[in-house]
């Protein structure tokens, strides 16, 4: 093998490195891990301004019941692999190895086309570190160009016995690698439902006394305080950041606590609660309003949160379901439709209020996979939910139930709701879902109760 040829496959081995990288960090954020939202927030911007965001939620982000995140990351080190071995082979295979590979970087970039098309056509919106995939392929597939060719040299390759060594080598470990990242999915599902369980987070701790003063950020020096103006000073300042972003426990109450003084701080919105159904005690001293997308993954693990909450929550809360779907058919403001089909299954929860059975057709849908559903699978729905199908095909034409969801639509949209789940607290925004115990518990303390126990 020569030198150039060699510097060409170790060049396409990082690149396909560095496409496991990333693929690994966008499946982390499919599952909600911290650091990974945190880490692709920076990336790609954060909350409605983030594409990346937009097609995790989309129902485009798994095929088959697995993260297309996986997929990738399975093809990427698999690839990586093979080069490793290719690196390593005797120079007469060198090239019908790196054609190999070249070959699977073409057919991984059609695949790029098609889900870049999804994005385009489907989603109407572009996750940054999605495209940067498609460039690393790219990018690989232009250092191996010059072996494109050698594939066909395969087949007497895998004549050789040292040949068939390396095939099976390749085969056998990316069965391996299968069989990692399919282990590593479970144990994010895992996670995943552990902080669904503590997704609304806990109550605050009633202090029973005020707390102790904090100590100096800074020691005085011997010439007096350290200033702003002073090494010293922004020294311990970045020790002190440094100090925070490494413990978990630290970063989040910084979060909590930033986000409790928004709360604070924001103004209180007028909502329109007429007629609406509620879970919970209509006299609730605390009133949730929730802006919610039947087709958001992340409204279905707060579905299920509050379902668990509310009759927990002693009659402290009461919570008001409104329907946002991030659909242009419906909710002409968006720039594109996240979830196609969500103002079918909007339109449907109306009529299901209609009826008085807004709940069972609502915890129907959020248990049911659909993907750009129609009007037959809204009316198919609500009659599994033990609603009167024949009732719903009428309702979902009839203009009243248009201008009742356009009610709630309008309302969302005159308050700024870009991203599903929003939720309104007594009138104000909550900044984060985490906090939402936290808040219920703080303000049904100013109406008397006494404080949640810690769980």
């Amino acid at each position: 093998m020569g030198s150039s040829a060699g510097k060409r496959i170790a060049a396409a081995l990082c690149l396909c490195l560095a496409g496991a990288a990333v693929s690994a960090l966008l499946l982390l954020q499919h599952h909600g891990e911290p650091r990974a939202v945190a880490a692709v927030s920076q990336a790609c911007g954060e909350g409605g301004t983030s594409g990346c965001a937009e097609v995790a939620r989309s129902a485009w982000s798994s095929f088959a019941g697995f993260p297309v995140a996986g997929f990738g990351l399975v093809f990427y080190l698999s690839l990586s692999l093979l080069l490793a071995l290719t690196l390593l082979a005797p120079a007469e295979m060198t090239d019908a190895l790196a054609g190999l590979a070249a070959a699977g970087l073409l057919a991984g970039l059609v695949v790029d086309l098609l889900l870049l098309g999804v994005q385009a056509l489907a989603i109407h919106a572009y996750c940054a570190l999605c495209i940067t995939t498609y460039a690393l392929s790219a990018a690989a597939l232009l250092a191996l160009l010059p072996a494109r060719l050698g594939a066909r040299g395969l087949g007497p390759a895998l004549g050789r016995s040292d040949g068939r060594l390396a095939a099976a080598g390749w085969v056998l470990g990316t069965l391996a690698l299968v069989a990692f990242v399919f282990a590593s999915e479970k144990t994010l599902d895992y996670r995943e439902a552990r902080r669904q369980a503590t997704l609304l987070g806990a109550p605050a701790p009633a202090a029973a006394q005020p707390p102790p003063a904090p100590a100096p950020l800074l020691a005085p020096t011997p010439a007096g305080p350290a200033t702003a103006g002073d090494a010293t000073y922004w020294q311990e300042r970045a020790k002190e950041l440094q100090a925070t972003i490494d413990d978990p426990h630290k970063l989040e109450a910084y979060f909590s606590a930033k986000a409790q003084r928004e709360y604070d701080a924001a103004a209180v919105e007028k909502l329109d609660l007429d007629g609406l159904p509620l879970k919970g005690p209509a006299n609730a001293p605390v009133k949730v309003v929730e802006f919610s997308d039947f087709m958001c993954p992340f409204c279905r693990n707060l579905a299920m949160a509050l379902s668990q909450f509310v009759p927990q929550a002693g009659g402290r809360v009461a919570v008001y379901f409104k329907s946002f779907p991030l659909d242009k058919s419906c909710n002409a403001k968006l720039p594109g439709s996240t979830h196609p089909g969500a103002c079918f299954l909007a339109l449907g929860g109306v009529c299901a209020e209609g009826q008085g059975k807004l709940e069972a057709y609502h915890d129907r849908v959020f248990a049911t996979e659909l993907h750009n559903p129609t009007a037959a699978d809204v009316v198919r729905v609500a009659g599994e939910a033990g609603l009167n199908a024949a009732a719903m095909q009428g309702c979902l034409d009839d203009p009243k139930t248009k201008e009742a969801l356009a009610a709630q639509v309008a309302e969302g949209n005159r308050l700024g709701v870009s991203a599903t789940p929003t939720l309104y607290i007594n009138g104000k925004k909550l900044p984060r879902i985490n906090d939402f115990v936290a808040v219920v518990d703080k303000e049904a303390r100013k109406k008397g109760f006494p404080p949640l126990a810690q769980p």
